[in-house]
């Protein structure tokens, strides 16, 4: 993994026998863990010409198929590992893509999602994009099938992905979800963090998005006491917030990852990381029940893909809104019921079956 590729050193100390394998030499598992097996101590760091949606994989839910469309990033953030890690964008080729997207259909998933460190960023290094990919799956894949896009940033969207985008959302293949990060609601952080866009440009692209699809669900990411935000720049943030209302936010403490920019830089106090993080929580919390709520009494199809620790049916609606279905059958995994909203909580809502299914 990452941190394999990063920090050696760091694994080597802990234990000294350990095998490495970074995240670009995926293809050479087999061999590594064989070798452990036998005792032999083998470090695969390098990065492998292997495109990983062509290489074999083992599917832990028979309703998802996670489908990794590029490796790397175009950015430079000054607090992300990452990037030392996996280096620069290197996308996967599109049919190589819908090969693997076509087989899981064929093997019966009905949920496809795609993944890598920035999925705005697919295919600028290969003279395609974002757009182009979904519209190509949509339209030479047949089935029933639908596809979550994973995380992206407004950088290149504002560089003229984001009307097509949006337009590549209306297929009915897509589900209407945007994750789109933003980091943080001040433009002081954003600059110090390299992010390469401004608060604004992550408005306009929610505000696209919600006009041509006005009930998408919005996730984000905001990092907390980043060594520079102050208390004017966390208060931007809880204000983003509070204005733009995401249905879901990942709420990350900043934590120095070595080798980074932002490393080098004074931390923050834990005392302060740990009171914003707890109030930005508390918010957020807050706005996701609102937006929940909204929900109570809708009536429509929602597609079972996991089967919750308490025996529970979880299912998502078009718009990738967590519905639970208490007391529901197992045999109904990967199939399409219609339910009603009778509750909300803040980050799932709870359905009733109605009598109606279909595959």
């Amino acid at each position: 993994g990452c941190m394999a590729k990063a920090e050696p050193d760091v694994v080597g100390k802990i234990n000294p026998q350990a095998s490495l394998i970074g995240p670009n030499s995926i293809d050479r598992v087999v061999e590594v863990v064989n070798n452990a097996l036998r005792g032999i101590r083998t470090s695969m760091l390098e990065d492998s010409l292997a495109e990983k949606p062509g290489l074999p994989h083992v599917r832990l839910n028979p309703v998802i198929e996670i489908v990794e469309i590029s490796t790397g990033c175009l950015l430079n953030c000054s607090f992300c590992q990452t990037k030392l890690a996996r280096g620069n964008l290197r996308s996967y080729r599109p049919e190589m893509i819908r090969r693997q997207i076509e087989a899981a259909v064929n093997d019966g998933c009905r949920e496809i999602w795609l993944t890598s460190q920035d999925n705005s960023a697919y295919g600028l290094d290969i003279g395609t994009n974002l757009a182009e990919l979904l519209s190509s799956i949509c339209r030479n894949i047949n089935g029933d099938y639908l596809i979550r896009v994973g995380m992206m940033n407004p950088l290149h969207l504002k560089k003229g992905l984001l009307n097509k985008l949006v337009k590549a959302y209306d297929d009915q293949h897509l589900f209407k979800f945007l994750h789109l990060c933003v980091q943080s609601g001040s433009d002081d952080v954003l600059r110090d963090m390299r992010r390469g866009y401004t608060v604004s440009d992550f408005y306009e692209c929610v505000k696209t998005f919600r006009e041509a699809h006005p009930d998408i669900t919005l996730m984000t990411d905001i990092i907390v006491g980043y060594p520079t935000e102050d208390e004017k720049d966390f208060e931007a943030s809880v204000k983003l917030v509070m204005n733009v209302k995401p249905d879901f936010v990942n709420i990350s403490r900043f934590y120095p990852r070595p080798g980074t920019a932002a490393a080098r830089l004074k931390p923050q106090p834990p005392r302060v990381l740990n009171e914003r993080s707890k109030i930005l929580t508390e918010i957020c919390r807050k706005v996701a029940l609102e937006k929940s709520e909204r929900w109570i009494g809708w009536e429509g199809p929602v597609l079972i893909d996991e089967i919750g620790q308490h025996g529970e049916l979880v299912a998502r609606n078009i718009y990738y809104r967590p519905v639970v279905i208490n007391g529901g059958d197992r045999s109904l995994l990967g199939r399409i019921v219609n339910v009603e909203i009778v509750e909300a909580r803040p980050y799932c809502l709870i359905g009733k079956a109605k009598p109606a299914t279909s595959n």
